[in-house]
């Protein structure tokens, strides 16, 4: 179960949104946030550090009110240094069970910046990464609807690997009255003519689904797989996607890694990586 998620934020007008996410995350079993912007402090002087630490911490307080507002626990860390090396190094000290970033989304060049940050954390922190694109979030008339309805339909690609089963085992974690339905979906490549192994393995799965209480749907898809997950999520309603980042071998494991950062830059939803 997600019970303390870390939120990292620059305090820009974007991430105002992934706050109001925040909000809905309680459906999905969140207790604690730890809300974090990392100063920078290359170059700087002791003084002009502490006030950049006074101003964003000012900042980062205003920020998290709606958080307190809807019955969320939460702490406040303004550490200096790296962005990245700071998350991670708070995210193994705060113990959190997944890290909820916006990302930039399609734009390669918004990738160098805010984007990447998100993508390096969701392949890098070793924890459960939820992500969602910023257009995502201006398109939504209330993110935390979109945190709230995210176990309603969701959607869990497999490739039968250890990492898929650990996703799986996430998103039966959450909070039963939350779980709509689920579908468990493998794609074979085209040509690939093992789709009676794959079903009897799905079957198995929704097996496992099913004693925990949650409906799941077995599908076999065929081709690409990034583009049968995004036609799965269009097509099926999805509302969240569950998805492991290692395969069983190194070709698999590189294909995954490149499936869910392609799901975070492309999907339509909320997508949980799933180390």
């Amino acid at each position: 179960m997600l019970s303390t998620v870390l939120v990292p934020t620059d305090l820009s007008a974007a991430q105002e949104g992934v706050m109001r996410f925040v909000r809905g995350l309680p459906a999905l079993g969140v207790r604690r946030v730890v809300c974090c912007h990392v100063v920078d402090t290359t170059g700087l002087e002791g003084k002009v550090v502490a006030a950049k630490v006074d101003a964003a911490r000012a900042q980062l307080q205003r920020a998290a009110a709606p958080l307190r507002e809807a019955g969320l626990e939460v702490d406040l860390r303004v550490p200096t240094g790296d962005p990245e090396r700071e998350l991670l190094m708070l995210a193994s000290e705060e113990h959190v069970d997944a890290i909820v970033c916006g990302s930039s989304g399609k734009s390669a060049t918004d990738r160098l910046f805010v984007g990447s940050v998100a993508e390096r954390l969701a392949r890098d922190a070793g924890i459960p990464s939820l992500t969602l694109r910023f257009d995502m979030l201006r398109g939504a008339e209330d993110p935390a609807e979109l945190a709230r309805r995210f176990a309603r339909m969701v959607l869990v690609p497999t490739d039968f690997s250890a990492t898929a089963a650990r996703a799986l085992n996430v998103a039966l974690s959450f909070p039963k009255r939350t779980v709509g339905a689920m579908r468990i979906l493998n794609v074979l490549p085209n040509g690939d003519t093992n789709e009676v192994e794959a079903a009897g393995l799905l079957r198995k799965l929704a097996e496992i689904a099913k004693e925990r209480g949650i409906h799941a749907t077995p599908v076999v898809g065929h081709g690409a797989a990034e583009r049968a997950i995004i036609a799965e999520i269009d097509a099926s309603g999805i509302t969240g996607v569950v998805i492991g980042t290692r395969g069983r071998t190194p070709i698999q494991e590189a294909l995954m890694g490149s499936v869910s950062m392609t799901l975070i830059r492309q999907a339509t939803v909320p997508v949980l990586v799933v180390p």
